[in-house]
């Protein structure tokens, strides 16, 4: 708590000091930032099928993520436009039950959970909106493209306490809306983000856990929507 005291203070103690210079900062047509943030994904999920069994009563468990960005503002007035280039890391749990079979032959059968970790790089493409822009103070709409590439994807199961993992690579291309709001104080800014998906992701999996990979075990239809929230500072 003590050095949280003295981070904030020294934060406010820098604010103070130079808030003479925010006219310039925002003056200037070209910015340079980073930020660091959490997010939570909130997959929408069409129907998930193991061992040829489809999946009843899913549900959703999800799990803060991190991620982490440069990037260049372009200012023209009340307006800008903002590429970045991010690292983003998501997990959560999606919970189900298989219907069992009249005959035993599905070993996935009573299987509920599967825990996804998904790593990624991004490109998002912002157009934003200075609403107020008075003084230190700053409030902004943005929205934008953003396109993802999705290096590492895997699901991690625990059917029958043998845990399983499977990989996907079929859809690691991914392309989402993202709208937001802003809020700055001098050189430093809080924002509140959150991404529609567009495309179907993470189709075919392999079963990694055996020395021999199994493909298709794991068939899931959906999209992923995402809520971040992030701090960063204007260069």
């Amino acid at each position: 708590m003590k050095r949280f005291t003295l981070l904030l203070s020294f934060i406010l103690v820098c604010i103070c000091l130079h808030a003479q210079n925010y006219e310039r900062i925002g003056k200037k047509m070209f910015n340079l930032g980073a930020k660091v943030g959490l997010n939570s994904t909130f997959p929408v999920i069409h129907s998930i099928s193991i061992g040829g069994a489809e999946a009843e009563n899913i549900h959703l468990q999800y799990k803060v993520g991190v991620m982490a960005a440069v990037f260049g503002r372009i200012n023209i007035d009340r307006f800008f436009l903002q590429p970045s280039i991010s690292y983003r890391y998501s997990s959560g749990d999606i919970r189900f039950n298989l219907p069992a079979e009249e005959e035993n032959t599905n070993p996935f059968t009573g299987f509920d959970q599967l825990t996804y970790r998904i790593k990624s790089f991004e490109a998002p493409v912002l157009i934003g909106y200075k609403i107020v822009n008075e003084g230190p103070y700053g409030l902004s709409f943005m929205a934008g493209p953003n396109i993802k590439y999705s290096y590492d994807v895997s699901y991690e199961s625990n059917f029958r306490n043998s845990p399983n993992q499977y990989l996907s690579d079929s859809t690691p291309w991914g392309i989402g809306i993202v709208c937001g709001v802003g809020v700055t104080l001098w050189r430093f800014f809080f924002d509140v983000t959150y991404e529609f998906g567009l495309n179907q992701v993470d189709s075919d999996f392999k079963d990694v856990s055996s020395k021999e990979p199994t493909e298709n075990n794991i068939t899931i239809d959906k999209r992923i929507n995402m809520l971040s929230f992030s701090l960063g500072f204007l260069f």
